[in-house]
């Protein structure tokens, strides 16, 4: 078979599965389908377990790309291939920096009405 040349990413909440919801089986079977012709994968914000509460247990095996954390978090083929975090990528003194300046700037805002 000739490599797939066309990568389909779907989001997960309110594309595939209606906001915080499982897939249907006819997604679920559509996803198969499309992967006889596609590379195809899957992005969503939540973690991984949430992922595999919408998408299946098996969700890393059954598309070709699973990202989750906004894509914090990736497989391929059911590998592992990346995890970051925020704190580990710019370190603890920089995300001190950026809340404290989003802070002030809020703080900062001259609106109506505080509460």
């Amino acid at each position: 078979m000739a490599a797939k040349k066309i990568l389909v990413l779907f989001d997960v909440d309110g594309t595939l599965t209606e906001p915080r919801a499982e897939a249907s089986a006819e997604m679920q079977e559509f996803l198969q389908r499309l992967k006889s012709k596609a590379t195809v994968g899957i992005v969503g914000g939540s973690d991984l377990v949430k992922q595999q509460e919408q998408m299946g247990a098996n969700v890393v095996h059954d598309v070709d790309y699973s990202f989750s954390e906004n894509g914090l978090v990736a497989y391929k083929n059911g590998e592992l291939i990346g995890k970051e975090a925020i704190h580990t990528y710019l370190g603890e003194d920089n995300i001190k920096a950026i809340v404290n300046f989003a802070l002030h700037y809020i703080a900062d805002l001259d609106i109506p009405v505080k509460r």
